[in-house]
């Protein structure tokens, strides 16, 4: 199945990077783990939302980071990853942007008691995984828009649905497990930041293998 090809690759990639991943990302991971902190003590509305929109732009250098290593390999950024902003990870966050407006529609049943959650997540990881691949696609500068994306996870929603439904959720029992235990918060934080990479992985080999399936490419759109 190719859902398991996807999460063994996304393991083997990860773990062949693992080094040149640890040094690209370690000031976006500080970054990140800082920003959580502050956002934990803030009782400001007005920091949480800036603090928010400051973990979104890192979370978008941190993604594009990992997609463009796991994806192009080792010189596919600077040795210490990307250290400025260009029109790549604007079009990186305000695609982030786009895809949480979209899934409000779809978190409406939400309000349906008893099978309300049900139907939303189903709804939600549906819709996520249709557009998600627009994500790899910016990151290697390949162009993918939300309706190419659209166009080329056709054939593939299973498989779409399940990389962003259930490795997240595989990858979020530890988190779960600590969450239990008091005081943990920046083991937390740290933890999660770092599952960010396998769940990055994970989307990267999706995008690998649906564009070099016959017939299919990724498409320059702008």
């Amino acid at each position: 199945m190719n859902f398991y090809r996807v999460a063994a690759s996304a393991i083997a990639t990860v773990a062949h990077y693992r080094l040149r991943l640890a040094k690209a990302l370690a000031i976006p991971f500080a970054i990140t783990v800082l920003l959580d902190l502050l956002t934990y003590f803030s009782t400001s509305a007005i920091g949480v939302f800036v603090l928010n929109v400051l973990n979104g732009a890192v979370y978008s250098i941190f993604a594009i980071t990992t997609h463009r290593i796991v994806l192009m390999g080792n010189d596919a950024v600077s040795e210490w990853g990307i250290t400025s902003w260009s029109k790549r990870e604007t079009a990186f966050a305000l695609h982030l942007i786009g895809v949480s407006l979209l899934v409000i529609p779809a978190s409406l049943p939400a309000a349906i008691p008893y099978v309300g959650i049900v139907i939303t997540i189903v709804l939600v990881c549906w819709l996520v995984g249709r557009l998600s691949l627009v994500f790899p696609g910016i990151a290697v500068e390949s162009g993918v828009s939300f309706r190419r994306s659209w166009e080329l996870t056709a054939d593939h929603q299973l498989l779409m649905f399940l990389v962003v439904l259930v490795i997240p959720v595989i990858l979020a029992l530890p988190v779960y497990v600590l969450a239990m235990i008091p005081y943990t918060f920046l083991v937390i934080s740290a933890l999660s930041t770092l599952l960010i990479v396998f769940e990055v992985a994970a989307l990267s080999m999706a995008y690998r293998l649906i564009t070099e399936s016959p017939g299919q490419a990724p498409g320059i759109e702008a």
